[in-house]
């Protein structure tokens, strides 16, 4: 409802010739169209009057009456804007952002699209607890418990693409039991995939009481028996650390490893059992196996390891101690070894058989040159030269040496004839991948009178030349013994 308009009168405006304005009661001229004082419309104010809308003044009101109100009502009519272009922009942009939100998530939702997201979180595992599920309520899926299937998979890079494979084919269950299956709607409008795995339940077992068993770090049981089983579970499929814990007479035994648990009733052994073998290597090779000192090798070139502490992992080396200067051997796992002899092995070091050939090699050169005085002939059974197995060849000093003294001897005319005969003694290793061949060197001599033998102990270094085992250089001789048949003395 409008409210009431109060106009204003003068009490007398015929002989002064002025008017006032009937809504404020400010003088205003006769020509005035409107008021200047609250702008008024006098001229339709006075034109409605003239036509009898509003009733007729007094001529004279007296002088010492008031100015009074004259009430009248006027009904106005409310007129519809039109809705500003702003508006509309909003309304268009909002519908632009519907469309293109839900065209972007058609295509974010796609299966193909959902399954890349989920294979590319179980790869590095950001992400990925929100993208698993399992149909076991006690299962409880966190970032902590997918964590063991992200590492079998980072582990596995060929297992993580069969696995995409098999779910991009739709080929349903796979060796790995993980599915990709619809959970729900996304938004409301778009189906929500998710990899559904299996709850692994595993049992442990071990063979002594008082055992801690432990599960990638947390234990979950104390054995009760010596022969123990534990059920655990449930988990998700991957790789996990199982560890069993105790002692077993007077040594403290762990059995820890890692395991991959992917299907349910799993058996996993964690006995605590010991394992006995021989070393053989060189003599003073310090022996070690899971970082723990066992003993030096003797000097026959074997070390016996009785009743170690078995695990699954066991990583023996051997250092050996070239002046200042320490070598490692290459690790060798000795778990599956029970009974059994193994060789402790040096980066670039000769094998024994290597180095057995290598010096029989030399002196069968050595013994032809010795028989006929014909340096062509001093080679070996394949037609090697002498030369060929010395580093530098001929500029060799050593084995100018042997030259020398092989022509020696076959130019002695006391000497009916000379025989060698080398035994390896031990292979070492040597500084910068070289290797050091100790042997002993039977010269057996038939001359006019008897048969006299000599025994003499040399060390050659030996490297890689060529890519064949070459002598750089043999150590002056040892007499080890020094005899002849007809006595049978001998003079050390």
């Amino acid at each position: 409802m409008l409210k009431q308009q109060k106009y204003y009168q003068a009490a007398d405006d015929r002989h002064s010739g002025g008017k006032f304005c009937p809504n404020c009661g400010q003088p205003v001229a006769a020509k005035d169209d409107f008021c200047g004082h609250c702008g008024f419309d006098l001229k339709a104010f006075w034109h409605k009057s003239k036509a009898g809308l509003h009733e007729e003044m007094p001529a004279k009101p007296a002088k010492s009456q008031p100015k009074q109100p004259v009430t009248t009502h006027i009904r106005r009519t409310r007129t519809k804007s039109p809705m500003p272009v702003w508006f509309w922009g909003i309304v268009g942009m909002i519908g632009v952002l519907v469309i293109g939100s839900y065209l972007y998530g058609q295509h974010y939702y796609q299966p193909a699209n959902q399954l890349d997201r989920d294979m590319a979180a179980l790869k590095t595992g950001k992400g990925l607890a929100k993208q698993v599920t399992s149909t076991d309520p006690s299962l409880k899926i966190t970032t902590d418990s997918v964590k063991p299937m992200v590492a079998y998979f980072k582990h596995d890079a060929k297992a993580l693409a069969s696995l995409a494979s098999d779910l991009k084919t739709n080929a349903g269950v796979n060796q790995y039991g993980i599915q990709f299956v619809r959970t729900g709607k996304a938004w409301l409008f778009f189906d929500k995939y998710q990899l559904q795995v299996p709850s692994i339940y595993a049992n442990l077992t071990t063979n002594h009481e008082n055992v801690s068993l432990a599960v990638n770090g947390k234990q979950v049981a104390k054995s009760t028996s010596a022969r123990y089983i534990k059920k655990i579970g449930p988990y998700v499929p991957g790789n996990y650390t199982l560890t069993a814990k105790g002692k077993v007479g007077q040594h403290e035994i762990t059995n820890k490893g890692t395991h991959y648990l992917h299907t349910n009733g799993q058996t996993v052994n964690l006995d605590l059992r010991t394992i006995s073998l021989t070393v053989e290597g060189t003599p003073d090779t310090v022996i070690y196996v899971n970082g723990k000192k066992q003993g030096k090798i003797h000097s026959s070139g074997t070390l016996a390891l009785n009743e170690l502490p078995w695990s699954n992992h066991m990583m023996m080396i051997g250092k050996y101690q070239i002046g200042s200067k320490t070598i490692t051997s290459t690790a060798a796992d000795i778990s599956a070894a029970e009974g059994e002899k193994i060789t402790v092995k040096f980066p670039g070091t000769m094998s024994t058989d290597s180095a057995t050939n290598l010096i029989g090699n030399v002196f069968s050169a050595v013994s032809r040159y010795t028989n006929t005085g014909n340096l062509k002939d001093a080679t070996n059974y394949d037609n090697h030269s002498l030369d060929d197995y010395f580093v530098n060849g001929t500029d060799n000093v050593n084995y100018q040496e042997l030259v020398k003294m092989a022509k020696g001897y076959y130019d002695n005319h006391d000497i009916i004839g000379v025989s060698y005969r080398p035994t390896l003694v031990s292979v070492v290793p040597a500084a910068d991948g070289k290797s050091e061949i100790t042997y002993d060197l039977k010269y057996d001599f038939t001359n006019t009178k008897d048969e006299r033998l000599q025994v003499f102990r040399y060390t050659a270094t030996v490297e890689k030349n060529g890519g064949h085992n070459k002598i750089s250089k043999i150590s002056a001789a040892k007499k080890i013994r020094d005899y002849t048949n007809s006595d049978n003395s001998s003079d050390n």
